[in-house]
């Protein structure tokens, strides 16, 4: 069986948050917009005006900042006991994926509208759970894509450059996992396999991230909405989220978000994690010089940490990178979706590899 999903809509530009009313008008007049402090203070009086606009009057839920099950649960009761009929998720990706677990609560349809172009979340079903101390649960999965994803490009130049390039890292990564698992004959994450539609958008994602990507970053930087930042939006956006989500995932994000609880690392961005992982899958690979030449020079040209030692201070030792591997092999894992067997040796020598040939690039430049 070959499966796939969209959002029922999808809209980018500058300037869509004034007039979001008539976008959120399609499906209720009194949504749950669940957003923390600081996003609210910057977009919540501009958005409530526009839904003013439309005579649509929103419910603001209380949101911490994580999404946790305690949150959804919140919010979930505050949103049928004031009779929401639709919910909102304003912001990053813990406000977002929140909403899409009160969708899954509540049954109430979900419109995204993310403040920054950090990651392919947006237009998935997925909703990524922590517990209230920040460490990773699980996912959670809607029956379906959101119902609306809306983009407003102004908005997303005025956030910090290191999130827009985490965004690029992870729309970077989509065409690589998914060779994979058409190679495998991996499952994507609707349990089926890939459509040709998914494996052309995670191959054309891989194109307009590389043709676009580096002036897109410098337009960001002086907060310039170009063609080149609505190029990559929409790939770190869009065509990644449809991409990962019809292809399935491999060995980057697996290594990826095993990454983040090793000891010594802390506040890394999501892409960020992908983006090191990625460069282990590739070792997996074997990949060859040159190839490896190009994608270091692009790493370098963003910013982009490509080894362990980009993210801390040294490298873990043998016991913290075997417990990491063996985590990261086990079973279920998205590293099963790779083209050849991977075992916990097998993702100890890649990290370790990915480390030596960081360094020899780096002096022989």
């Amino acid at each position: 069986m070959f499966s796939m999903g969209f959002p029922r809509i999808y809209r980018q530009g500058g300037g869509i948050l004034n007039e979001i009313g008539q976008h959120v008008g399609v499906f209720g007049s009194k949504p749950l917009i669940v957003v923390d402090d600081l996003v609210r203070g910057l977009y919540g009086d501009q958005l409530t005006a526009a839904l003013a606009a439309e005579n649509i009057v929103p419910v603001f839920a209380s949101f911490a900042g994580e999404c946790t099950a305690s949150a959804i649960e919140k919010a979930s009761i505050q949103a049928r006991e004031a009779g929401c009929d639709a919910v909102i998720g304003l912001g990053g990706g813990k406000a977002i994926d929140t909403a899409k677990a009160v969708k899954i609560e509540t049954g109430l349809p979900v419109i995204v509208i993310p403040t920054i172009a950090s990651n392919d979340s947006p237009t998935s079903r997925l909703a990524i759970v922590y517990t209230d101390a920040g460490k990773f649960v699980g996912p959670r999965i809607m029956d379906m894509n959101p119902d609306a994803v809306l983009v407003d490009t102004d908005v997303i130049v005025r956030a910090p450059v290191r999130f827009f390039v985490s965004g690029i890292a992870d729309a970077l990564v989509t065409k690589f996992e998914a060779d994979q698992c058409v190679a495998s004959g991996g499952r994507n994450f609707f349990g089926g396999l890939p459509t040709e539609a998914a494996m052309c958008l995670s191959s054309h994602c891989y194109q307009i991230v590389r043709q676009y990507g580096k002036q897109a970053v410098e337009d960001v930087k002086v907060q310039k909405t170009s063609l080149s930042v609505e190029k990559i939006v929409e790939a770190n956006t869009l065509l990644s989220g449809l991409g990962f989500e019809g292809c399935g995932v491999a060995a980057a994000h697996a290594i990826g978000l095993a990454i983040g609880d090793l000891p010594g690392v802390s506040g890394i961005l999501h892409g960020e994690e992908v983006a090191v992982g990625l460069i282990a899958q590739f070792m997996l690979e074997k990949r060859e010089k040159a190839f490896m030449d190009d994608i270091l020079a692009f790493y370098d040209d963003l910013g982009l940490p490509a080894s362990l030692l980009d993210i801390m201070d040294d490298l873990p030792n043998s016991e913290s990178l075997h417990r990491l591997a063996t985590f990261v092999v086990r079973d279920n894992s998205r590293i099963h979706n790779m083209a050849m067997p991977v075992n916990t040796e097998n993702v100890v020598e890649a990290l370790t590899a990915a480390v030596d040939l960081v360094v020899n690039w780096r002096n022989s430049k």
